[in-house]
C-alpha cells in the first residue's frame, strides 16, 4: 500500500512539473509576439495590444460596403498617437474617437492622422470602406509615443475685407505635412468651403470651436453647412505621404440669411403632407439607398432616427436628369439643409431624435424616378 502511495505522489509531481514548464514556455512566446487584435465581447470590437517594449503595431482586416470594423486600444494622456490605414487601390477610411466618444479626426488610405491624446483611457478606431466599392482588404498601423512633439505653429488667422463675405488663401504643402487656418464666425451662419490644387492632393477638415469636426473634403470638393456655435473655426489642411507637393487654394464664404441655407427652401407638398416612411439600417450598416418617383404634384418623405454627434451625408440623383431636391428637417420642423440632385450634402447632427427627408421636384421640372443615398457615421 505504501509503495502505491509513493507511485501516485511521483506521478502527481511529474504532472505539475510538466504544467509549470508549459506555462513558462507560453509566457516566453507571448513576450515575443507582435501586436495583435484580440476579439472583445462587445459587438465584435477588437482590442489592439503592442508587443513588450514596442511603440507601434499593425493589424489587418477586411470590410464590405455598409460595414465598420472597430478597434480599441488603451493610451495615456499626453501621448502622441499616429494612425495610418492602407488599402491598395480601393479607398478606405479610419476615424479616431476619444474615450468620451468625441471624434478626434480621420484619415483616408495612404494618409496619416497624428494627435496628442487628451485623456487616459480606451481610444476607438473605426475603419470603413468607400461606398463605391465592394469588399476591401486593409492594413491598420498605430504608433504611440510618450515624448511630446514640437509645438506646432499658431494657426494663420483669416479675415474678410470690409463688406466682403468670402476670402481666399493659397499656399504650398510638401508631402506628409499640414497647415492650419482659423476664422471667427457666428452660430447660425452658413459656411461654404471650396478647394482646388495645381499639384498633389490634399484634404481639408473644418473643426468647430469645441474641437468637433463638422465637415471635410478632398481637393476639388466643396462643403457647405450651418455653423452650430459662435467662435473660432479651424481649417486643417493635410497632404498624404509619397505624393507630389500641393499648391493649394481654399475659398471660404460665410453668409447670414433669415433662413439658415444658401438656397431657397422647397415648399412641403400641399394640401396633405406625405406619410413619412421610416428608414432602418441593417445591423452593422452605416448607409442605405432609397428609390422612388416624384412629379410636380407628389413628394416622398422619409424619417430616420440619429444620435447627437453623428454626421449625416446625402446624395440625390435622378434617373433622367430631372431637377430634384431633398430637404432635411428635425422633429420640430426646423430646417437643417437642402441638396439638389447631383450634389452631396453633409451635416453634423446637433441632437438625438427623428430627422425628416423630403424628396420633391424643382419648380417646372418633369416627373422622374430618384435614388437617395443616406450615410450616418460617428
Amino acid at each position: 500500500m505504501n509503495q502505491l502511495r509513493k507511485l501516485r505522489l511521483c506521478a502527481t509531481r511529474y504532472t505539475l512539473s510538466r504544467l509549470l514548464l508549459l506555462v513558462v514556455v507560453l509566457g516566453l512566446l507571448a513576450g515575443t509576439m507582435p501586436a495583435y487584435a484580440a476579439p472583445l465581447a462587445q459587438g465584435g470590437v477588437q482590442r489592439i495590444t503592442f508587443a513588450p517594449g514596442a511603440t507601434s503595431g499593425t493589424v489587418t482586416g477586411s470590410v464590405g460596403v455598409g460595414q465598420v470594423m472597430r478597434y480599441v486600444l488603451r493610451a495615456m494622456a499626453g501621448q502622441t498617437m499616429t494612425v495610418q490605414v492602407y488599402s491598395g487601390s480601393i479607398p478606405a477610411y479610419v476615424t479616431i474617437y476619444a474615450p468620451n466618444r468625441a471624434m478626434m479626426g480621420s484619415a483616408a488610405s495612404g494618409q496619416a492622422w497624428t494627435g496628442q491624446l487628451p485623456a487616459t483611457g480606451d481610444y476607438t478606431l473605426a475603419v470603413y470602406p468607400s461606398s463605391n466599392y465592394g469588399f476591401t482588404n486593409f492594413q491598420l498601423t498605430v504608433t504611440i509615443v510618450s515624448n511630446r512633439p514640437p509645438t506646432p505653429p499658431a494657426p494663420e488667422r483669416i479675415t474678410f475685407a470690409p463688406g466682403a463675405v468670402s476670402a481666399t488663401v493659397t499656399g504650398y504643402l510638401p508631402a506628409n505635412s499640414s497647415k492650419e487656418y482659423v476664422l471667427a464666425a457666428s452660430g447660425g451662419q452658413v459656411m461654404t468651403v471650396s478647394s482646388w490644387t495645381t499639384g498633389g492632393p490634399f484634404r481639408y477638415t473644418v473643426i468647430a470651436p469645441n474641437g468637433v469636426s463638422i465637415g471635410s473634403g478632398d481637393q476639388g470638393q466643396q462643403w457647405s453647412g450651418t455653423l452650430p456655435v459662435t467662435g473660432d473655426y479651424r481649417f486643417l489642411l493635410q497632404t498624404p505621404t509619397d505624393t507630389p507637393p500641393a499648391n493649394y487654394g481654399l475659398t471660404i464664404t460665410i453668409i447670414t440669411i433669415a433662413s439658415p441655407t444658401p438656397t431657397p427652401i422647397p415648399p412641403i407638398p400641399t394640401p396633405v403632407p406625405p406619410v413619412a416612411q421610416r428608414i432602418t439600417f441593417p445591423p452593422g450598416a452605416i448607409n442605405v439607398n432609397m428609390t422612388g418617383y416624384v412629379d410636380s404634384t407628389t413628394s416622398v418623405r422619409y424619417v430616420l432616427r440619429a444620435l447627437q454627434g453623428q454626421t449625416m451625408t446625402l446624395y440625390l440623383s435622378s434617373t433622367y436628369g430631372a431637377a430634384q431636391t431633398v430637404t432635411v428637417r428635425d422633429w420640430n420642423g426646423n430646417f437643417l439643409g437642402v441638396a439638389n440632385s447631383g450634389q452631396q450634402w453633409s451635416r453634423y447632427l446637433p441632437a438625438t431624435g427623428d430627422y425628416y427627408l423630403d424628396v420633391q421636384m424643382a419648380s417646372g421640372s418633369f416627373g422622374d424616378t430618384f435614388s437617395l443615398y443616406i450615410q450616418i457615421v460617428w
